[in-house]
């Protein structure tokens, strides 16, 4: 079939389903697509119908692509471009990598990277990171603070914490000014609404 010339219209008319298929050569495909041209309303339904069932089970076969193609598509998502520190964001759960967030300035010698904000409870928690010889002033808690050490030392109350040390102040409750000697990082979590408290050290 591949080499002949189709000229009888009875023929063009069984080129209709193998049109639809995208199974003609070119010539086969030229002469067709002249008959449809000139009018034949048959093979025009013909076509439309045979492209329809064609694609409804295209559709009802599940589709697999081919393994160069999945390992194209898979690096082209990896290198697609993405917010620095957030390693996954989707359906509620955030993943974020902390090392690529910036370090913000809070108060001389001490730094904090937010992880997140829960703008209804005016609540942060933030990893936070002190310079050796730092401090940080007495402050009243307006809500539940905890503080989680991770590496380093944290004198609060005259008692000195270090890694794995965990601290929690209640709501209405004051901490006086809390320093470090050799330099500390902790995860905080804390009320946005916290003040500061002059005028009261250790």
């Amino acid at each position: 079939m591949k080499d002949s010339t189709r000229t009888s219209i009875d023929d063009l008319h069984e080129l209709a389903s193998l049109y639809a298929l995208d199974a003609l050569d070119d010539g086969e495909r030229r002469e067709f697509e002249e008959h449809l041209r000139q009018g034949c309303a048959t093979c025009a339904e013909e076509v439309r119908s045979y492209s329809e069932v064609a694609s409804l089970i295209g559709e009802s076969v599940p589709a697999t692509p081919p393994e160069r193609l999945r390992k194209r598509l898979l690096l082209e998502v990896s290198q697609s471009p993405r917010l620095p520190g957030i390693l996954f964001n989707q359906n509620g759960l955030l993943i974020a990598r902390s090392d690529e967030l910036r370090w913000q300035t809070l108060a001389p010698g001490i730094f904090l990277k937010p992880l997140y904000e829960d703008p209804a409870r005016k609540f942060n928690t933030s990893l936070v990171r002190m310079d050796a010889g730092a401090h940080y002033p007495s402050h009243n808690h307006a809500a539940i603070e905890e503080l989680f050490m991770l590496s380093g030392d944290l004198r609060v109350e005259n008692q000195l914490m270090r890694a794995g040390d965990y601290c929690r102040a209640d709501s209405g409750s004051i901490h006086g000014e809390t320093f470090s000697d050799t330099g500390c990082v902790f995860l905080m979590m804390a009320s946005q609404e916290n003040q500061i408290v002059e005028n009261r050290a250790i």
